[in-house]
């Protein structure tokens, strides 16, 4: 944010520095010039040691012309943008979800004397949910990260059906994990999801990260774990403060 450019080595320190297991990114590029052209996931994977997961919620360049990601179907490749994960324990099984909203577009150019329309009213991105299945100390975890649009009543609708898709498959995961920009404050992210069995800590205003006044990031889980902290901080190159948990098996 301070020197308002692409530095993959920047963040890879800072997650470096987290000492997490798994860490989930979000708004990450693959093969767009504004950054580079580079697969940022990959390039984040190689760089950590890591293995990288990357999921399209759009193909095509965000800031000209797209289409909505592939979802459940095959990656043709090619520029597009969306999220990841990456991993130092072994990984399964992936499984991505296109969630509601959003569609093909095109970038709109304002005219310098247009009034601009209201923010909650023009979020045509597509978005998308990832799930990974990680090999735990203790067994298998169900992983998921997503990045849910800012319009607050699309984005409790794509809470919900995150929150059914991190469950980890038809017969359900005894453990999993949610986390990411859910673009939501905790008043409405963990009532949305207490039914599912999800629960969380308190942590902390994660946006913006220079002066952080609201929490948009959560970390959740469900089943047979036990979540012991959840720290916001500290800043780094995003524009968010990462949040990090502590996590152990249940019992």
């Amino acid at each position: 944010m301070r020197s308002n450019r692409v530095d993959l080595d920047a963040v890879a320190a800072a997650i470096d520095a987290l000492h997490a297991d798994v860490v989930a990114v979000q708004e990450v590029d693959r093969g767009l010039p504004r950054s580079g052209e580079l697969d940022q996931v990959a390039e984040l994977a190689s760089l950590l040691g890591r293995t990288g997961v990357f999921a399209p919620a759009l193909l095509g360049d965000p800031t000209l012309r797209w289409i909505r990601g592939p979802g459940a179907g095959p990656d043709p490749g090619g520029p597009a943008y969306g999220i990841g994960l990456l991993s130092r324990l072994p990984l399964t099984t992936v499984a991505i979800s296109a969630l509601p909203g959003g569609g093909p577009g095109r970038a709109r150019r304002r005219r310098p004397d247009a009034r601009r329309p209201p923010l909650l009213y023009r979020d045509g991105e597509p978005r998308a949910a990832l799930r990974v299945t990680v090999q735990a100390p203790w067994g298998p975890v169900a992983f998921t990260t997503a990045h849910l649009s800012f319009v607050p009543w699309r984005g409790r609708r794509q809470l919900a059906t995150v929150g059914r898709f991190a469950h980890g498959g038809p017969d359900g995961q005894r453990a999993a994990v949610l986390l990411g920009d859910l673009n939501l404050p905790p008043r409405m992210v963990e009532p949305g999801l207490r039914r599912s069995g999800w629960r969380t800590l308190p942590a902390g205003p994660t946006f913006p990260s220079w002066y952080p006044l609201a929490q948009l990031d959560h970390v959740l889980v469900r089943g047979a774990l036990v979540m012991d902290d959840l720290t916001a901080g500290p800043a780094g190159p995003s524009d968010h403060l990462p949040l990090t948990a502590t996590l152990r098996q249940a019992g």
